[in-house]
């Protein structure tokens, strides 16, 4: 019985952890975004939001983005975080900066921003319509 009870608590915490890899990676399909086309994209506004979380609500740093398509414009937004080389510097400093976007080109409203790096704050993906 000690043994079933075993195998059915690692089987639920592999499926906690593999529901949690999801969550953060929710909508950015790597693998196929890699071959959409890149468009510049330039942040608009940054902001923190409460994210519930295991341990309660977190506050986390956002910044709202615009790119271009076609002349159509599309928005998005994505998390990111302070590296040590931010020197301090307020999230604010993002606006007008520019990133890279991926598209799809079948539906340009879908996007997936490539993790990288922009004046010391780490993009993280938020919620990415790919």
């Amino acid at each position: 019985m000690g043994i079933i009870a075993f195998i059915v608590v690692c089987v639920l915490a592999g499926l906690v952890v593999a529901g949690i890899q999801r969550l953060l990676n929710w909508g950015s399909r790597p693998a196929k975004a890699a071959s959409w086309p890149v468009a510049e994209g330039t942040f608009q506004s940054v902001d923190t939001v409460l994210i519930y979380g295991f341990w309660g609500y977190s506050p986390v740093d956002t910044g709202q983005f615009s790119y271009s398509v076609n002349d159509e414009y599309y928005s998005g937004k994505l998390m990111f975080s302070r590296r040590s080389s931010t020197d301090g510097r307020p999230p604010r400093v993002l606006i007008n900066q520019k990133i890279q976007v991926r598209y799809d080109p079948r539906k340009p409203e879908k996007y997936s921003v490539p993790r990288q790096e922009v004046i010391g704050f780490l993009l993280r993906p938020y919620g990415e319509s790919a």
